[in-house]
């Protein structure tokens, strides 16, 4: 069954802003790229910028002393399979064309610096399952109980510091395994006095025991020798679009907000024909902004995020509000208190309100 009409499909549409046989040209290549089936487009790191950040990481891990280089391959999303120390790169990053298709139907693409973030997080699983960290009395006193069920929808406490500030949305709380690899990831980057910065903090610890392990372990070899990946691009039998399908049904969640914050939305913007911009204008304009940064601050799932800016999208719409682009700045953050204060509602009650 084809999944339902949506956001993604009306995108689909959309054509680059060049003109004529430029413009032709590349929407026919945007074309071919999401059709395609991803195992057919010969996908490779070789001779891509990967291929030079990659090298990057293992000059920083050779710097620290580190011996042992885990194996990248291309798949699906960022990830380390449980238990094997090898790290998957998104596919999108090794070609210039699925770039624009991920930051059209994405969200966007990763910057050059947090690709490097994010392959040193994966390279700290890659350090726990190589050397069975998690299996030591030390780490476990140290970062908790591994085999705690891992979950998506996790509630952290913001600004706590008992963990370290490395990827957005407090991702060293979401479990124990994280909390290592974002330790490591800290430790692991260059130019970054993490004893001063984490003075005082209880993440202090957490840094300490990756120095002294990595100064007795990390010239010897790994106990785990298996380099298997998980999910490469050669075993994706799906094509491009329907990746992004997929993911857009992975991330969806639905709101049942109905009218309920209409007479906030008619508080920040004016009645029908009273301004001479939509006010829904102003919501499209923010919302990557407020999706990012209202994210990366409550730990609210950016599928959350996105549904309930979306929401507010279309009552806006429906409403016939408008705003005069004077009064543009103020209602942008009026806009931002309102979406911080229902993500975190939502955060710690699963709903964005109570009836």
């Amino acid at each position: 069954m084809q999944p339902p009409q949506s956001d993604l499909l009306v995108m689909r549409e959309k054509h680059p802003t060049e003109h004529g046989e430029g413009r032709g040209k590349l929407s026919s290549q945007r074309e071919a790229l999401l059709q395609a089936r991803i195992k057919d487009l010969s996908l490779r790191l070789a001779g891509t910028p990967l291929e030079r950040h990659i090298a990057q990481l293992h000059a920083e891990l050779e710097a620290k002393g580190i011996s042992f280089k885990p194996q990248c391959y291309l798949s699906d999303e960022w990830g380390c399979p449980s238990g094997v120390p090898v790290i998957g790169l998104p596919f999108y990053l090794a070609d210039p064309g699925l770039h624009s298709i991920e930051a059209e139907l994405g969200g966007g693409v990763e910057s050059e610096a947090e690709i490097l973030m994010y392959l040193r997080h994966e390279a700290g699983h890659a350090i726990n399952y190589a050397y069975r960290l998690y299996e030591t009395d030390e780490w476990l006193r140290v970062f908790g109980d591994y085999s705690r069920p891992y979950r998506d929808n996790y509630k952290p406490q913001p600004f706590s510091r008992r963990y370290v500030l490395h990827i957005s949305g407090w991702y060293a709380q979401k479990h124990p395994d994280e909390d290592f690899a974002e330790t490591f990831a800290v430790w692991l980057t260059p130019n970054i006095d993490w004893r001063k910065q984490y003075q005082g903090w209880g993440a202090l610890r957490k840094l300490q025991y990756v120095e002294e392990t990595m100064a007795r372990l990390g010239r010897k070899p790994p106990l785990v020798q298996l380099a298997e990946p998980d999910f490469t691009t050669e075993e994706m039998e799906g094509t491009v679009l329907d990746h992004y399908r997929q993911r857009e049904l992975d991330e969806k969640v639905d709101v049942e907000l109905r009218n309920a914050f209409d007479h906030i939305l008619a508080d920040i913007f004016y009645g029908p024909g009273e301004a001479p911009v939509r006010a829904e204008t102003l919501i499209q304009a923010e919302r990557q902004r407020l999706l990012s940064s209202v994210s990366q601050y409550s730990g609210v799932s950016r599928g959350a995020v996105r549904a309930l800016l979306d929401h507010l999208a279309e009552r806006t719409a429906a409403l016939g509000l408008t705003l005069h682009p004077d009064d543009s700045r103020e209602a942008a953050v009026q806009l931002t208190s309102l979406v911080t204060v229902l993500a975190m509602n939502y955060l710690y009650t699963d709903r964005f309100f109570e009836d």
